[in-house]
């Protein structure tokens, strides 16, 4: 009598092959231990543990300043040295500088709740000019005349 007959002894080697296979794929993919401590280090901390990824803090939005652009024409003769414009009462501040006669420059303008502005030139010959009330949100060209 036979002990094992061929079909079975094909069935036990072909167990036996994909049981070893099995057990080499899990024992490259399996992940390495840690490397024990030296007796003599110290203790490890949660100081010493990596930090952990904190979520990305966003921005606070900032509420945009309302703003226009106005293009400015010197059409004097002399160069404009400066431009200032004060909105609702507030202090006058510089919006353009150094402007040659017959030249365009644009110019963005923060304002409040009004668009109208109050306009104080000064020019290279020494000369000012005023004006009160200029709606900068109605009419965006600025011309500068004699």
């Amino acid at each position: 009598m036979r002990l094992f007959e061929p079909r079975s002894l094909a069935f036990v080697v072909l167990a036996l092959g994909a049981a070893l296979t099995a057990g080499a794929a899990s024992a490259q993919t399996a992940a390495p231990a840690a490397p024990a401590a030296p007796a003599d280090a110290p203790a490890a901390t949660v100081a010493d543990a990596p930090p952990a990824m904190a979520p990305a803090k966003k921005k606070p939005h900032k509420k945009a300043t309302p703003s226009v652009v106005v293009l400015v024409t010197n059409a004097r003769a002399v160069a404009l040295t400066e431009l200032d414009a004060s909105a609702d009462g507030a202090q006058p501040r510089s919006i353009l500088s150094n402007l040659a006669p017959g030249k365009k420059a644009s110019v963005k303008v923060e304002h409040g709740q009004s668009c109208l502005f109050d306009l104080h030139g000064a020019y290279a010959d020494g000369s000012t000019t005023d004006s009160a009330s200029v709606d900068f949100c109605k009419d965006k060209k600025l011309n500068l005349v004699d």
